[in-house]
């Protein structure tokens, strides 16, 4: 099978692809930028998985970058490339918002529209994957607007299943929620929101300190969980639209569905 994951040049994008790799796909794992292509060729290189893994430069938000996929047989796209932007929904620029719907929702779904066409043109099966997040369900102060994302991603992945079934049973919809992770993703975010002015100045350290003791009391430092959770729905050729992990923080999702439906 040949795969395409965005966003992966590091963390569960490029350790799903080294999986993938190691069941004999063939793996294009893709950087934002054009300087993170020679690192990431030296990791496959070092892993001795040259065969399997490609690297390449795919700047979702560039149509140009975009067009690229129409040049590979790829049977199964990856949408894993996101970023994360903190801050008070109150305060935060709108310029930053559209820049994290752009990059997280917009341009995921316009290279989905690429990708889906190209089967439709040649008649071919293939499978689309979401990563969105727990965030997306259980939404987290100051990081409204990643959570506002991966929210519309559920929603994207679920219509376009629906939609789908309609025109053909060849395109399979998977959607991935991981919970929390301790890859510094989630650092980043926090810390970003210290960079602006706010109302909520004097209290944001106390905040941001608060929500990294609990995402280090709960998140995981290990990321197989998640990525042999992407392995399945890769592979898994059934109907099934759902795959949550680690599974304690799946129930506490379905915990908080339940509760504040």
């Amino acid at each position: 099978m040949n795969i395409l994951i965005t966003g992966a040049g590091s963390n569960i994008g490029f350790e799903t692809g080294v999986k993938l790799a190691r069941l004999n796909n063939l793996v294009y794992v893709t950087v934002h930028h054009e300087y993170e292509v020679e690192t990431v060729k030296e990791k496959i290189k070092r892993l001795k998985l040259d065969n399997n893994m490609k690297c390449f430069k795919l700047d979702i938000t560039s149509e140009k970058d975009r067009k690229k996929i129409r040049d590979y047989d790829i049977d199964c796209l990856i949408n894993n490339a996101s970023i994360g932007i903190g801050g008070s929904l109150l305060e935060l620029p709108i310029e930053l918002l559209k820049e994290n719907f752009e990059v997280n929702v917009f341009s995921s779904l316009r290279l989905t529209q690429i990708y889906a066409a190209h089967l439709f043109a040649n008649n071919k099966e293939g499978k689309i994957i979401f990563i969105s997040s727990i965030a997306g369900i259980i939404p987290i102060s100051f990081l409204g607007s990643y959570c506002a994302t991966k929210a519309s991603l559920i929603t994207i992945a679920t219509t376009l299943r629906r939609e789908l079934r309609l025109l053909t049973d060849n395109i399979k919809v998977k959607l991935i929620e991981p919970g929390i992770f301790n890859t510094g993703f989630n650092d980043i975010m926090i810390e970003n929101k210290l960079e602006r002015e706010s109302s909520y100045f004097d209290d944001l350290e106390s905040i941001s300190l608060k929500q990294k003791k609990l995402f280090n009391l709960i998140g995981h430092d290990n990321l197989n969980s998640i990525t042999e959770k992407i392995v399945e729905a890769v592979l898994d050729n059934s109907n099934k639209l759902l795959y949550r992990a680690p599974i304690f923080q799946s129930i506490m999702t379905k915990l908080y569905m339940l509760l504040f439906k």
